[in-house]
């Protein structure tokens, strides 16, 4: 007998499926090809946006769950006051074909933005306060992930335990087993959308079981990427053995770009800011931003508490790595996902960095 709940998904019937999402009127996320041929996840319209083969995308989950410009409210001032008018509620949102670094990753906002936070007169100090549109998105999403048969290039995922496969945190995962997918249900909602499209859905077994566990071994010898154990480099950090001297040496080779931070599925840091569309009207909105930029803590007075780069990207490894975040967040802020390893032109990506503390060298290999 399967160890959980397992379906078949021919390869043909996923874009009948993906037609039939859209034609609800639900929205779809899937991973698409945008103007330079850079692979995305983003809202489609039709199952030919999708990319046909990929390993990931640049930027994931994150541009839904965190979107990169947000409205919060729209506000007008009247002889009465004040009102304020937030935005309409949202058709379900299906978000196809991420894989389980992303995955993960939405798992640290739902911890980041509070999903399960108590609000009203059960909340107490000290408790995340839930971001009501969050949690909104969140709620009405259904995450089917991707499993990963072969690692890419740069991704280092098996030494965060967030791939290539996934054990629980999906509503449904698939596995590309040749000529259609086994589609494992991890969740209630995940179960509730089979039997809503269970004219696509065939049945599974414990052969695609026994065959997926088969993949996801071979899947873990194909990992090009230097493998970066993290517990030892965190406990240096934890004991002061990470001096200075090394944090200047990676802000030497960091350009200050913040492009490792925009498509990291993990960083949070955003701003918010208002607009004003009339003398009497306008907007709040929130944005994406960056502990990279110097002024992201520049105070009003002029004082900045982090104005060198080495001080920023200490701040940002340490916010990623050490144990006093762990103790707030349930994982360490790094999936093993490899888009900092792409991005960074500096070379100063998390794992060269985490090599670099377990060896206690601040000199980059190429130096």
């Amino acid at each position: 007998m399967p160890e959980k709940t397992v379906y078949s998904l021919a390869r043909a019937q996923a874009s009948d499926l993906i037609a039939s999402l859209l034609k609800s009127q639900n929205e779809v996320w899937a991973p698409a090809k945008g103007e330079s041929g850079d692979t995305f996840l983003s809202r489609i319209e039709s199952a030919k946006q999708m990319a046909p083969e990929y390993v990931n995308g640049f930027l994931g989950a994150k541009r839904y769950v965190f979107p990169q410009l947000e409205e919060l409210f729209r506000f007008k001032k009247g002889k009465n006051g004040t009102t304020l008018q937030t935005g309409s509620e949202q058709p379900r949102a299906v978000i196809w074909g991420i894989r389980p670094c992303d995955m993960s990753a939405v798992h640290y906002f739902d911890s980041f933005f509070g999903t399960d936070a108590k609000s009203g007169p059960d909340w107490k100090s000290g408790d995340p306060l839930p971001d009501p549109l969050y949690k909104k998105r969140r709620e009405r999403a259904v995450f089917i992930t991707l499993a990963c048969n072969q690692a890419g290039p740069k991704c280092f995922c098996i030494c965060t335990d967030s791939g290539p496969f996934l054990s629980q945190g999906y509503d449904i995962q698939l596995t590309d087993l040749g000529t259609y997918y086994l589609a494992e249900v991890g969740s209630p909602k995940g179960e509730e959308f089979v039997k809503e499209f269970k004219t696509l859905f065939g049945t599974g077994d414990e052969n695609d079981m026994k065959l997926r566990r088969k993949l996801e071994v071979e899947a873990e010898k194909t990992f090009q990427q230097p493998v970066s154990f993290f517990a030892k480099a965190m406990r240096k950090m934890d004991a002061g053995k990470v001096d200075q001297k090394f944090w200047e040496k990676v802000g030497g080779y960091c350009i200050g770009c913040g492009g490792c931070i925009y498509v990291c599925p993990m960083c949070s840091c955003f701003d918010v800011d208002d607009r004003m569309e009339s003398d009497t009207e306008g907007l709040r909105y929130r944005s994406w931003d960056t502990c990279d930029f110097a002024g992201f803590t520049r105070e009003v007075s002029g004082h900045n508490p982090r104005v060198s780069k080495a001080d920023r990207r200490k701040r940002w490894f340490y916010h990623k790595l050490s144990m006093d975040y762990l103790e707030k967040n349930p994982v360490i802020g790094c999936v093993g996902c490899g888009r900092c390893v792409i991005t960074c032109p500096g070379e100063v990506d998390m794992a060269t960095v985490v090599r670099w503390m377990r060896k206690a060298d601040s000199e980059s290999p190429n130096s």
